[in-house]
């Protein structure tokens, strides 16, 4: 197994001070490299909770602190490569739609990144999760909103082919081409992007209505970006190359088939995905890789966990109960998430030995000897309670699993 860590750069309360956030995320990122453990994944937001609580359709309105700091993901993993020397970073997630600026400007950021990680003496393995973000406030600043009243109509399908166009143009000019807007793919939506026959049929009566005109049996999506031949400076070294991997932060299996035509990608997961789908995403995914000339391993679909390790039984199960309360709070509006008590039955909660037993290969969680975890500690814990227990994790559980 391998072992990484993902850290929210946020805070669940108004007590720490955004700058301790910053130095308590690079000592836990130390004491991980110290420890052994793989990839520090951070997590990226953009402005304040804040003032979207008084927003006319609030995301988060109660959530008790700012979901997240970083809000440059590409200079964060400057500043801790500066003050590490082993551990390799990842994104979870980097917005390529809206919150950066765009797929094209996303894809400068991380071009760059890889470049001058490319001429440390000892490069790290960058690992450069994408998605759209899970707020629409964070896009909308960003143009990513209905500009017409057809695009109002179809905007649940619109959002969805947004983050597709984003993906091409992000994927194609991170691999070296010269791109422009009339070399993407064409996009058109059909009865199976709308969730039912009644759905596909009212939407068709309205647009019929709209455009005072028949309407073709597919419906053209109409870019977003639109730009002449462009191609990404600095070029890339076949070494520099071999120290990126891009990781689709999505569950939509139009992205995977997308965005597997331009990029031999790994797939993130969420905390809460079943054995069974994680077991399906892998068989469907050596299949893809095979086409890119590579293989596949289950290390590269990291299975994220949140986990709450105490030596004390119940202390853990309580600040368990205590974090998934929180946790469904900042999930509110954005994903349609399980009951509380199959989210505890997913997490790591207990002592070692406890934990030991849900890691163990054939448990009731279905993990696997050659999985990559990516532990979540810090969510609603204190910085010394989070070292504390990394070391006990390290300790008394990596040895049993870790070759």
């Amino acid at each position: 197994m391998l072992f990484d860590i993902f850290h929210s750069v946020g805070t669940t309360d108004w007590v720490r001070a955004e700058r301790q956030v910053f130095e308590e995320l690079l000592e836990q990122t130390r004491l991980a490299e110290q420890l052994g453990y793989t990839t520090m994944w951070l997590s990226e937001s953009h402005y304040s909770s804040e003032p979207q609580k008084g927003h006319a359709e609030p995301v988060v309105p109660t959530y008790p602190g700012e979901l997240g700091l970083s809000n440059d993901a590409p200079q964060l993993i400057q500043f801790l490569l500066d003050r590490t020397q082993r551990i390799g970073f990842g994104t979870a997630i980097y917005n390529i739609v809206g919150g950066n600026g765009g797929p094209i400007r996303s894809a400068e950021a991380m071009r760059m990144l890889a470049f001058l990680n490319g001429l440390r003496d000892t490069p790290r393995m960058l690992r450069i999760g994408v998605a759209s973000g899970r707020f629409e406030f964070i896009n909308r600043p960003f143009g990513v909103h209905p500009r017409d009243a057809e695009e109002k109509l179809l905007w649940k399908q619109y959002k969805r082919f947004v983050f597709l166009e984003a993906l091409e143009i992000f994927l194609r000019l991170s691999n070296g081409e010269t791109l422009s807007s009339e070399m993407l793919t064409p996009l058109t939506l059909g009865r199976e992007h709308f969730d039912s026959d009644g759905e596909w049929e009212r939407a068709r009566k309205e647009l019929a209505r709209l455009s005072a005109g028949p309407l073709p049996e597919r419906l053209p999506y109409r870019r977003r970006w639109n730009f002449e031949p462009i191609r990404l400076v600095p070029s890339l070294s076949p070494a520099m190359r071999e120290c990126q991997r891009f990781v689709l932060g999505s569950a939509d299996p139009l992205a995977r088939e997308i965005g597997c035509k331009f990029a031999d990608l790994d797939i993130f997961n969420l905390s809460f995905t079943s054995a069974e789908s994680l077991n399906a995403l892998h068989r469907e995914m050596t299949g893809r890789a095979s086409a890119h000339g590579s293989v596949w391993h289950r290390g590269r679909l990291p299975r994220t966990a949140l986990i709450f390790i105490d030596p004390d039984q119940r202390r853990a199960e309580e600040a368990a109960s205590r974090g998934m309360d929180i946790y469904l709070e900042g999930m509110r509006g954005t994903l349609a998430t399980p009951p509380k008590e199959a989210l505890l039955a997913k997490a790591l909660v207990g002592d070692a030995h406890a934990i030991r037993e849900q890691l163990a290969e054939g448990g009731a969680r279905g993990f696997h000897r050659e999985d990559c975890v990516m532990l979540w500690f810090e969510f609603t814990r204190g910085h010394d309670e989070v070292l504390k227990q990394m070391r006990y994790f390290a300790q008394e559980v990596m040895p049993h699993f870790v070759a």
